[in-house]
């Protein structure tokens, strides 16, 4: 019952209608983009299939996982920790909070309720942005082979070559991958949203704190603070598209963004459960 509830309620908060429509928007954007960098380079010829690395660089393929990055980097952490934020402290500020609790439902049930809701929602959104991104990458330009070089991804220190199929089952495992590692701006969120009374105020601050944090773990001289921030591993799904995948270091970093997650879920459930509710 209480899941159901929760559904109907997400479903009509327009949230994933506002995040989906961005990122349908964001692709958009992101192919104009290729245009005109083709146009650019070939002086008018506006061929896709054109860049100084590479005669078939810019296909399909490409297409999907530089889409899929940006997006995964600019835009899919906010509309998670927008969604995280939302939880508790909507509830709260509207009132809806103390009319669930008083149902017959303990704090701890409607806590997972609420997080299991929120993490399917960020598994079928990274799923819909992955699968728009490669049928406009087929639509659109047509699909190839992928080619990586070293540069903005940071997927490669040098030149590789992935045929078609198998990059495409590259692209299907890095869909739980990437989706694992939102669980973090999920779960730090929702921690933050235990504490507020305020949607706006703690999506604000959810947002706010992980924007500061990614930037930090970026930046080169914060080197020693890298390793006790989760948005240092955010991207750690780029391993997933290396001609040869490092298993291990690939497993290691995913298993710290899973207890990054996890710590903070354990935050917001003690911060949940002891905190007192009025009204």
């Amino acid at each position: 019952m209480i899941a159901r509830l929760e559904l109907l309620r997400l479903w009509r908060s327009r949230r994933p209608w506002i995040a989906a429509g961005a990122l349908v928007l964001f692709l958009g954007l992101m192919l104009v983009g290729f245009y005109t960098y083709a146009q650019s380079k070939t002086r008018g010829a506006v061929r896709f299939e054109y860049t100084f690395e590479n005669e078939s660089y810019f296909n399909g393929l490409t297409f999907a996982l530089y889409a899929f990055y940006f997006g995964f980097v600019l835009l899919l952490p906010v509309f998670v920790a927008t969604e995280g934020g939302a939880q508790i402290a909507g509830d709260t500020a509207s009132g809806n909070l103390g009319l669930l609790l008083a149902r017959p439902v303990s704090k701890t049930r409607l806590f997972f309720t609420k997080l299991g809701l929120a993490a399917l929602f960020c598994v079928l959104l990274v799923g819909l942005f992955l699968g728009v991104s490669l049928l406009v990458g087929l639509v659109a330009v047509g699909w190839g082979e992928l080619a990586l070089y070293p540069g903005v991804l940071q997927m490669t220190d040098r030149p590789q070559h992935l045929g078609q199929q198998e990059a495409l089952a590259r692209f299907l495992i890095a869909w739980p991958a990437a989706s694992a590692s939102l669980l973090c701006p999920l779960a730090f969120s929702l921690w933050i949203s235990t504490w507020a009374k305020s949607a706006v105020n703690a999506v604000g601050l959810s947002v706010s704190l992980y924007l500061v944090l990614y930037v930090i773990s970026e930046v080169h001289f914060f080197q020693d603070l890298r390793p006790w921030l989760f948005t240092s591993y955010a991207t750690w799904w780029r391993a997933l598209f290396r001609e040869r995948i490092d298993w291990n270091a690939a497993l290691h970093d995913g298993a710290r963004v899973l207890g990054f997650a996890t710590l903070f879920t354990a935050l917001a459930l003690r911060r949940f459960r002891t905190r007192e509710e009025h009204g």
